[in-house]
């Protein structure tokens, strides 16, 4: 996965926070499980960006959870840092195989 980018816009002592891994068009957004952000996803599924609703800009901790991804962020004195876990890897199709009767 490609390297983040983090763009934090604060208005008055808040803002919301995106981390994106996709420069070109990001499509619909689709609301994580617990309500306080969306995500971005190829066709595929995998992940392109997510943003965070409403962080503090000095101090706060949340995490987006979806089907397959998991994006937690820490602001810390100001400082933001973020992990992202693939909770799930996409299954491959299984191809079938026929088996001759004897």
């Amino acid at each position: 996965m490609k390297k983040a980018k983090i763009s934090f816009r604060v208005i008055g002592d808040s803002g919301p926070l995106s981390i994106s891994w996709f420069d070109g068009a990001k499509g619909d957004a689709v609301e994580a499980k617990n309500g306080i952000g969306v995500g971005f996803f190829s066709t595929d599924g995998e992940l392109l960006m997510v943003e965070f609703d409403d962080l503090d800009e000095k101090n706060d901790h949340q995490v987006l959870n979806f089907d397959h991804y998991k994006v937690e962020v820490t602001v810390t004195k100001g400082k933001v840092s973020f992990s992202m876990d693939e909770l799930e890897p996409k299954k491959k199709p299984i191809k079938a195989s026929k088996k001759r009767a004897a």
